[in-house]
């Protein structure tokens, strides 16, 4: 008889965005559909790829991401995060690192985790390739 898994209870958003992270890294689909809000409305935009919307759409996009040979690693930075009762976001630098150290990237993310009855899921990831980092300083205000 197959082992059934039963899906984890995220205690807070912290929790469901870390298991998203090593969901990703471990290229689990199972893991990373755990994290998700079982919901039509969820949305997930990879960086420089269209918009999916809904479980099924989502789950598509992971399980084409995994099927490619490069093991993607994640370091976070620059994290900013607004909590409320029922509804969190945090917003990130993703450091991306694919397979060997030569291929790197960051994209800048916005994570949108929601207190279920199921304890906390994400139900939004939107990633954009960042924008190349100049020394110019950025203009103050008009006077």
């Amino acid at each position: 008889m197959p082992t059934v898994r039963t899906p984890p209870i995220y205690t807070s958003p912290h929790d469901a965005i870390q298991a998203f992270y090593q969901a990703f890294e471990a290229r689990d689909l199972d893991a990373m559909m755990a994290t998700w809000a079982e919901d039509e409305e969820i949305v997930c935009i990879h960086p420089g790829g269209m918009r999916h919307v809904g479980y099924e759409s989502v789950r598509h996009s992971f399980e084409q991401l995994f099927s490619g040979n490069g093991k993607l690693s994640f370091r976070l930075d620059q994290i900013v995060v607004m909590e409320t009762v029922g509804l969190a976001m945090q917003s990130t630098l993703e450091h991306v690192q694919a397979g060997d150290e030569s291929t790197r990237g960051v994209a800048v993310a916005t994570n949108v985790m929601m207190r279920t009855p199921s304890g906390w899921r994400v139900v939004c990831h939107h990633a954009s390739p960042a924008p190349a980092v100049t020394d110019t300083p950025v203009a103050g205000p008009l006077h």
